[in-house]
């Protein structure tokens, strides 16, 4: 039985292929999103608890060195932060482009999986034509046959 070989075979594997790289930069950029808004999370904690360290250090004897450090840490972390959301800002651009070039490749890839279903089921209807074909002949010789040495 013939097997069914597809013309464009390479093209397709290397069309998942880039498929698969658009997944991975994708999936790379929201990792780096994720891990930059926990950054973002966290340092948002940090202001918030020197706020606070800051308010208790003024009660009773304050310690104006210690109220210098907190802050600060609490002005180094807001510039941090102010750091971080803009880099999210860029991240967010590169995801955006990122999604929009895995959808690409994916319509691409889909595409050439459609044009090999059809090449496909033509290669099936011609086997089917072609069995039909063998099997009337034999037929027909078959009757041939039984014509020239039995009835006539």
């Amino acid at each position: 039985m013939p097997r069914f070989t597809f013309r464009f075979s390479t093209l397709l594997k290397h069309r998942r292929h880039l498929e698969w790289q658009c997944q991975r930069d994708l999936a790379t950029r929201l990792r780096t999103q994720m891990i930059l808004k926990n950054q973002l999370r966290t340092m948002q904690e940090t202001i918030s608890q020197s706020k606070l360290d800051i308010a208790t250090s003024l009660v009773g004897k304050v310690d104006v060195d210690a109220v210098r450090r907190i802050g600060s840490h609490g002005a180094h972390m807001q510039l941090r932060g102010q750091q971080v959301v803009l880099r999210l800002a860029h991240i967010e651009r590169d995801i955006h482009q990122a999604r929009s070039a895995l959808i690409d490749a994916t319509r691409q890839r889909k595409a050439l999986e459609l044009l090999r279903k059809k090449h496909f089921e033509a290669w099936q209807a011609e086997q089917r034509r072609r069995e039909t074909n063998q099997m009337d002949e034999l037929a027909t010789g078959a009757f041939v046959r039984k014509m020239m040495t039995g009835v006539a």
